[in-house]
């Protein structure tokens, strides 16, 4: 059976609805609604509940990740944060923007789902079904906590918090334990799917269509390990230009058991959120009627672009100039058709790039280019480069390379400008491709605050325990 929307989902689970006898609130989920598992209906809204909790944030690290990363805007006069502060010196950890992109209210979902489905009757979860639901669940728990780390790097985060609400906080872990966690945490889940079966006792999004089977998730499942292995890969490089090569191997071999594949028609492939118009449902959040919309791009996607570059003519128009806080801008994202349009959690696109990453750490220079030039010319309509082009000075002139057709292959699609400015050291104040660039006279923001309740929770004591090797 296929369920159409996951509006529809949404909307029996009354997902935003406050709690009554017969409908969980799983953006506040308590012990009760699914430790004890005893009908499959339960591993319906649990499964559907963990996967919203993603969807709630990927709008937001995207806007966010892609103003700090001078990639775009949310200009608008009613809230002006938005620029103050994503622009700005700081962003305040007790306002609306430090309290986001910390989701652990659906990593209390995941935790609590997965006691419940591990000790699921066989009556309700075969073996088979058992493991792949757990394989599905930690995944996504593994994404939530990607999401985090990302927007917060060295802040730090806790990451043993399967513990009960009334007992002692988990301690602070620093940047490099949260995605070596994250990386276990994804290795586990690719344990559990590999067990599971051929197919899932639940029904997934459309989003997920080639993806929803435990063999095809697992692709999926390996597309976000490579991620994880990269940011440890490269860790250290912006500080002191050092490789992790045995990080940079397990990447490799992700990739290779991941969706990523060289076809041209594909690019955009990839597990995406859907949205919708129907009542109960949301809205794709990075998506506003071109006439009126206050999501600009910033002025220097347009400047800092290759002649030609098709993608620009494809994702961004000129509209009527607006200005705030001292930024103005006339052009217009439409890289959303609809409110109805899927946000990519990630691409294919974006793999083949990952994968010239990869290749440039390990100093395969003509490797990382072809990869590189596959979506210069197939993405961007231009012609590709040799590495004659570039003279002296190869490798650093190719990761600039690189992180360009990453840019521009994911403009408002994805925060990665931000994360990979950070990772390479380019987070700075100097002009491209040296730095990201200055704007509004303030350097760009390297990471988000710890929310002021999390701090408040801890009596402001956010000291980290590291056991990895930072």
């Amino acid at each position: 059976m296929r369920i159409p929307y996951l509006a529809v989902l949404l909307g029996a689970l009354a997902l935003g609805a406050c709690k009554d006898a017969t409908r969980p609130d799983l953006n506040n989920p308590s012990v009760s609604d699914f430790s004890t598992i005893t009908d499959r209906s339960q591993v319906q809204a649990l499964t559907v509940g963990v996967l919203n909790g993603d969807r709630g944030e990927i709008g937001d690290e995207v806007l966010y990740g892609e103003t700090i990363g001078r990639d775009g805007y949310e200009l608008t006069g009613s809230e002006p944060r938005f620029v103050t502060e994503l622009i700005g010196s700081a962003i305040n950890s007790s306002d609306f923007l430090g309290g986001s992109l910390w989701p652990y209210a659906s990593i209390r979902l995941a935790n609590i789902g997965i006691g419940g489905v591990s000790n699921a009757s066989a009556s309700v979860l075969s073996s088979e079904e058992q493991q792949a639901t757990l394989g599905y669940i930690r995944t996504l728990k593994a994404l939530l906590y990607l999401r985090i780390v990302e927007a917060h790097d060295t802040a730090g985060a806790p990451i043993n918090v399967d513990i009960p609400a009334t007992g002692a906080l988990a301690p602070m872990s620093c940047a490099n334990d949260v995605r070596n966690y994250i990386a276990a945490l994804l290795d586990s889940a690719a344990t559990n799917l590999s067990a599971g079966g051929s197919s899932f006792p639940f029904v997934l999004s459309p989003g997920f269509s080639a993806f929803d089977t435990p063999a095809t998730f697992l692709t999926f499942n390996r597309a976000l390990a490579a991620k994880t292995d990269i940011y440890i890969a490269f860790r250290n490089y912006a500080a002191t230009s050092a490789i992790d090569a045995t990080a940079l191997t397990a990447a490799s071999s992700a990739l290779a058991g991941s969706f990523m594949t060289q076809d041209a028609g594909q690019l955009d492939a990839g597990p995406a959120h859907d949205f919708t118009t129907n009542s109960g449902d949301a809205t794709n959040p990075l998506f506003q009627n071109p006439s009126s919309t206050v999501f600009r791009a910033n002025p220097r996607v347009v400047t800092e672009a290759d002649s030609g570059d098709q993608r620009l003519a494809r994702k961004v128009i000129t509209g009527t100039p607006i200005n705030q806080s001292d930024v103005t801008s006339s052009y217009v994202y439409v890289v959303y058709a609809s409110p109805s349009s899927p946000i990519n959690i990630i691409s294919n696109k974006e793999l083949l790039l990952m994968q010239a990453e990869v290749l440039w750490g390990q100093g395969n220079y003509p490797g990382a280019l072809a990869q590189s030039n596959f979506i210069r010319v197939n993405d961007g309509g231009l012609a590709a480069k040799t590495l004659a082009d570039f003279g002296t000075g190869v490798p650093g002139k190719l990761l600039n390379e690189i992180l360009k057709q990453k840019r521009y292959s994911l403009l408002w699609q994805s925060p990665d400008r931000w994360l990979d400015a950070r990772l390479f050291g380019k987070l700075n104040g100097s002009a491209p491709p040296v730095g990201v660039g200055q704007e509004r006279t303030f350097d760009p923001i390297q990471n988000f605050p710890i929310p002021f309740n999390e701090t408040n929770a801890r009596s402001g004591d956010l000291s980290q325990q590291c056991t990895a090797t930072s």
